[in-house]
């Protein structure tokens, strides 16, 4: 099973984009504080689709706190240089707005996947 769970704040305004077919995809890094270890932390490249996308535009920006179900995806490209390039990121399902008090706000999105 491919699923995580993430807890952090935005490092800087999420940034909407449209593919080809003008399908909204939204891409933000998030500041993720280690489990047993707060003075590590760990910032995660998150990419959200369709609503989801357009409602993390919208709705976040950098400090924003949120809470996310999503799963990690690994891609692997070659550059024009020839250059091999490797990437993890999490594909976000389902965000929500997680206040100061630690309780989740959830928002309805819709369940289609982009694959």
């Amino acid at each position: 099973m491919n699923q995580c769970q993430l807890l952090g704040r935005l490092v800087r305004d999420p940034e909407l984009r449209y593919t080809q077919q003008g399908t909204p995809v939204c891409s933000f890094t998030l500041a993720v504080d280690r489990r047993f270890n707060r003075d590590k932390t760990d910032y995660i490249r998150v990419i959200a689709w369709r609503n989801t996308a357009e409602f993390c535009a919208n709705y976040f920006q950098k400090g924003s706190r949120i809470a996310l179900v999503g799963s990690i995806q690994t891609r692997t490209w070659e550059d024009d240089s020839g250059k091999k390039h490797h990437e993890v990121e999490v594909i976000a399902d389902s965000v929500y707005f997680a206040d100061a008090s630690g309780d989740f706000i959830p928002m309805d999105m819709d369940e289609d996947c982009p694959f």
